[in-house]
């Protein structure tokens, strides 16, 4: 993997997980969920936008999984069994970032978000032939 742009969006996916993954290690009753899930769906927006990019892709900018999804599939049909991912993830994009429509994820939804976008992860990362420690995290100084 030698394209720059497609390391940053993985990079900026990975701090993603990896929010997600600090706050799943949390007791139970501790977990914030709607957190959980805002950060699971902008993992799974990140890594499809860097297998786009990756494939030479075009893509408008969007939140909309089913789109992100879509496209992939075009490009290669085993992202098709993303589509109902898709479809839960989609609405933590917007939707619970705000009061207006006051939402709070359950704890057995958060837990599905977490197990959805492990699987994600090791899809992507297999197709791009990538591992977690091909990613590091370039800390800047200055």
């Amino acid at each position: 993997m030698t394209d720059p742009e497609v390391t940053k969006w993985l990079i900026k996916a990975m701090n993603d997980y990896r929010t997600a993954e600090k706050l799943i290690r949390d007791p139970a009753e501790e977990i914030i969920t709607d957190t959980l899930c805002f950060h699971g769906e902008q993992f799974v927006e990140k890594v499809l936008k860097a297998y786009l990019l990756s494939q030479k892709v075009d893509f408008k900018r969007t939140h909309n999984l089913e789109y992100l999804v879509k496209l992939s599939a075009e490009r290669d049909p085993e992202f098709e069994w993303l589509d109902e991912a898709a479809e839960k993830l989609t609405e933590y994009a917007v939707e619970i970032r705000y009061p207006d429509d006051f939402y709070l994820p359950s704890l057995e939804e958060a837990l599905e978000v977490f197990e959805i976008i492990k699987r994600v992860k090791e899809f992507v990362f297999k197709k791009l032939g990538i591992q977690d420690s091909d990613l590091k995290n370039p800390v800047s100084k200055g």
